[in-house]
């Protein structure tokens, strides 16, 4: 029998009751749905990109999941991808619905999306906004937003606290992939005032806004 039909869909009070056993919940819908609405605490990977490899980076492969998904054929294939990897804890999966959530008391998040193209008075006031880059070093090096400071996704655990919880913070990568995933990671940590650059650095190149590259790391000292 394969793994896929052995997946059980939970419902709401059934979700809670794993939430209980300090089962993971991982999200797998699109960064925009997630972003909307979630249960607090989630951890958002897209099975719309590199869902498997991701996973297997960051979850820990003995602990119980979850999945959040849009459907039972996403959850289906998420459950498949996430075997193949070695990640064989899923206990079954829930279709999201907020209004199931509300009624069984979920802590309920949502988290501030921005585009390039309208991300300038935020920049530009008062109050100073922190810009994450969770791309690799390879990828930062060759360009990075003005003003941004280097967090790569693989070393998030470690590099967290470089991140003033206190301040706002948008976080980015190429296209909001991996930028979503580190928001809901950071999110998890107590850094509450996060926003998403969905597009990223490919929405700043097509705003035709220029990328930095700091002295130092041209000189390579």
């Amino acid at each position: 029998m394969s793994e896929s039909l052995k997946l059980r869909e939970l419902t709401a009070a059934e979700l809670a009751e794993e939430r209980l056993k300090d089962t993971l919940i991982l999200d797998t819908r699109p960064a925009e749905q997630f972003a909307a609405i979630h249960i607090r605490g989630s951890i958002q990977i897209s099975l719309a990109g590199h869902f498997a490899s991701w996973a297997a980076i960051l979850l820990d492969a003995s602990r119980s999941l979850v999945l959040v998904s849009e459907n039972a054929k996403s959850a289906h294939e998420a459950c498949n991808r996430l075997a193949r990897v070695g990640l064989r804890g899923v206990v079954g999966y829930s279709i999201a619905d907020e209004q199931q959530w509300h009624k069984e008391g979920f802590e309920l998040a949502s988290i501030s999306t921005y585009r390039c193209g309208d991300v300038s008075p935020l920049l530009d006031g008062d109050c100073p906004v922190l810009l994450v880059d969770v791309r690799s070093r390879a990828e930062w090096l060759k360009g990075h937003l003005p003003g941004a400071i280097s967090v790569p996704l693989l070393d998030l655990d470690s590099r967290a606290k470089s991140i003033d919880p206190s301040q706002k913070s948008l976080v980015y990568c190429h296209e909001g992939y991996r930028a979503t995933t580190a928001a809901s990671l950071l999110s998890r940590t107590g850094s509450n005032d996060i926003g998403i650059l969905i597009d990223g650095v490919e929405g700043w190149s097509a705003c035709g806004l220029p990328l930095e590259i700091s002295p130092t790391e041209i000189s390579g000292s």
